[in-house]
């Protein structure tokens, strides 16, 4: 991709802070969850997502782990194409999930969330190309035990 639209707001922090949590499957940590917000002025429908990737550490989470959560409905990243409906709100922020067998140690993480979406009504090219907008970020993260 050559470029891409970045906005700014809610000071860059796209990954809420504080937002981290474990998951929790048959009482043994087994993955975990964070909130991000729509770097946008505006919302968008979730069937604008083009890329959803998490990586912890530097390694990337097989997309099949991470799902998305949304208005008390969650969807795999697959699916994201096809909700067609679902409004995502910019002051609305969004769960993610991930699958991690044995859960995150405790400890300062690297966290990275790359969600790239397209801007249906910006249309840039004569082949039905969209302005993309990068609303993903890389942060550092504290996990407690």
């Amino acid at each position: 991709m050559g470029f891409a639209m970045r906005q700014d707001f809610n000071y860059g922090e796209f990954v809420k802070r504080g937002s981290f949590r474990h998951e929790y499957i048959n009482g043994k940590k087994n993955g975990f969850s964070f909130q991000a917000i729509l770097g946008y002025y505006r919302g968008h429908y979730l069937s604008d997502i083009d890329l959803l990737e998490v990586w912890l550490d530097g390694s990337k989470l097989p997309d099949e782990a991470v799902s998305f959560e949304l208005n008390g409905k969650e969807l795999p990243v697959w699916k994201l194409k096809y909700a067609v409906t679902e409004f995502w709100s910019q002051v609305t922020p969004a769960t993610i999930h991930a699958i991690l067998p044995g859960g995150v140690s405790a400890g300062e993480h690297e966290l990275e969330l790359k969600l790239m979406l397209r801007v249906p009504y910006m249309q840039i090219g004569p082949e039905h190309n969209f302005m993309p907008l990068d609303s993903g970020e890389k942060c550092t993260i504290e996990v407690a035990e």
